[in-house]
């Protein structure tokens, strides 16, 4: 069994990995795209890069997960790592220096940081014996992700102030300051066993059938929150009319409130009932639309950054840690690899339609109610198959 300080190093590539996240995908490329690359159907666009490289990441991850279960998993998981490092530094180079190869390089950054996630993810049975570990050391892990950001975020405010807001010095900070802590990430882990013997004599935790349901609700709750944070800087930016700094401390206000909530919310966990903590977190989000859907004031948009921080993280880290309780250790990469085609799919779904009726209405309004359904719907199935384990 791995001890507290493997779960710690775990931690640290949710820290480094979060600053891409929050700066690339959160803040800086979606309104990049509308802003430097304008045209008719931006946000289609945007939506379209996100689906291509995630249905090649989503594919990727499973091939590779599925080598990752014979040996050397770390190892995997640093040489993406370092792939995702270099797409980023393209992505920075063709800012300043060629932008209509941002669309490419960020395709090919996306699909290698996606396959990350997936390897990331497959550690977590080796780091716990039962769900509530799981439940403790994947919300501990979330949540000082969100340190990450925090930390991020100024440094991109910087390099903006100095070079300019879409400098290549903004994003390859994110490149920098990503590779220097995932690469303290593995030093940890070195030490840690990762790998396990097959046992063909055990029975499946669920049946196939299940699992089919319980990977379609989570596709449903990621697809709502994968739309949010993909689109809710252009959201703000164009319908809200927010400037974009004020769009930035948003986001690191959220990232401020997600970091103990998160990690609270995962010890919260282990004391009481973890699928009614993961409606809680869905109620919250819903009531999070409702209020942006309403013209809302300064103080209202207070409150979607103090919502948005207390469920953002402890909605996406219980599905995580819940599905640990159903795979086997030496099948986690594969395994984390299919969880990673219904968790990442949405990128592919979701943001493609989203945002061509966005372009078709011209606002993102309407759009933005049917997340609210997707979220009920989704969290209603993923209950039902869990509360049956």
């Amino acid at each position: 069994m791995n001890d507290r300080g493997h779960v710690r190093a775990w931690a640290w590539y949710d820290f480094a990995n979060s600053s891409y996240v929050l700066v690339y995908q959160a803040y800086l490329l979606p309104v990049y795209f509308v802003t430097r690359l304008p045209h008719a159907s931006a946000l289609l666009s945007w939506g379209l890069v996100n689906a291509i490289s995630t249905a090649l990441g989503v594919l990727l991850s499973v091939l590779i997960g599925m080598r990752a279960d014979r040996a050397r998993r770390l190892e995997h998981l640093r040489a993406f790592v370092w792939l995702s490092f270099l797409g980023m530094i393209a992505v920075s180079a063709c800012v300043a220096l060629a932008p209509s190869y941002v669309p490419l390089t960020y395709t090919l950054a996306n699909t290698a940081f996606i396959v990350t996630l997936s390897l990331s993810d497959s550690m977590l049975p080796f780091l716990s014996n039962n769900r509530g570990e799981a439940l403790r050391a994947s919300g501990y892990a979330w949540g000082f992700g969100y340190v990450g950001g925090i930390l991020a975020m100024p440094i991109v405010f910087a390099a903006q102030r100095v070079w300019g807001d879409y400098s290549a010095a903004a994003f390859g900070s994110v490149a920098l300051f990503y590779i220097v802590f995932s690469n303290y990430s593995f030093r940890g882990l070195q030490t840690a066993a990762l790998n396990a013997e097959v046992d063909k004599s055990a029975a499946p935790p669920i049946t196939t059938s299940q699992r089919v349901m319980l990977l379609v609700g989570v596709w449903l709750i990621s697809e709502a929150i994968t739309v949010i944070i993909l689109f809710f800087s252009t959201y703000a930016s164009a319908e809200l009319k927010l400037s974009t700094t004020i769009v930035g401390a948003m986001l690191l206000g959220v990232q401020l409130i997600g970091w103990p909530s998160t990690i609270f919310g995962g010890r919260l966990g282990t004391r009481y009932n973890d699928l009614n903590l993961l409606g809680v977190s869905i109620a919250l989000w819903v009531a999070v639309l409702v209020i942006l859907l309403s013209h809302p004031s300064m103080a209202a948009l207070a409150v979607v950054v103090v919502l948005t921080g207390l469920v953002i993280g402890n909605s996406q880290s219980y599905l995580r840690a819940q599905y640990s309780d159903v795979v086997f250790r030496w099948h986690s990469g594969r395994d984390y690899g299919i969880y990673a085609i219904a968790s990442e799919v949405s990128v592919i779904i979701g943001p493609v339609l989203y945002g061509w009726g966005s372009d078709r209405l011209g606002s993102q309004r309407i759009p933005l109610m049917t997340l609210a359904a997707a979220m009920l719907v989704g969290y209603v199935v993923v209950r039902q198959i869990l509360r049956r384990r």
